[in-house]
């Protein structure tokens, strides 16, 4: 892993043994684009892993952190689009304390009132295996731009799916 320091912290990661072409790099990212009828709130995260993933180029930890981003923006979606059509988005424990819904909780929610199709609930369940998966301390640094690239398009196309219903 690249160490940071004063001369190189806005140099390329070459710690993967690898260089990536920065205009390519940037344009990948840059070219995805979210539907605007996503919910603000939501695109704000978005806005956060993709720029994660763009920093990347720099620091190649920060790639896994802008994957793990998106995981979390989607389950921020589904919550949120839960909240929009009168979904329960939490419940109480035995104290009365309010605790959210889980991210499967609500994504069979969305698929039962039809707003998530049947077809594309096995991208958003793997979605969550992947937040599971990007989290591990051994792949802080084996993301490549075309993992980050399909992390980001692939949340880009559910949210405009899911907000768009």
């Amino acid at each position: 892993m690249k160490v940071i320091d004063q001369d190189n912290w806005l140099q390329a990661d070459s710690s993967n043994g690898r260089t990536a072409d920065a205009r390519k790099w940037r344009e990948a990212f840059l070219a995805i684009r979210l539907d605007p009828a996503v919910n603000r709130d939501v695109a704000c995260m978005f806005e956060a892993a993709r720029g994660g993933m763009l920093y990347g180029y720099f620091f190649q930890p920060l790639m896994a952190m802008g994957a793990e981003q998106c995981y979390r923006v989607l389950e921020s979606g589904v919550r949120t689009r839960c909240a929009e059509a009168g979904l329960p988005v939490t419940c109480a424990d035995n104290q009365g304390r309010q605790h959210h819904l889980s991210f499967g909780h609500n994504l069979r929610a969305l698929v039962k009132l039809g707003l998530i199709p049947e077809a594309d609930l096995k991208l958003w369940q793997q979605a969550r295996e992947m937040r599971d998966w990007v989290i591990a301390p051994e792949h802080q640094t084996v993301l490549t731009l075309d993992h980050g690239v399909t992390a980001l398009a692939r949340a880009a196309e559910l949210l405009g799916r899911l907000f768009r219903a």
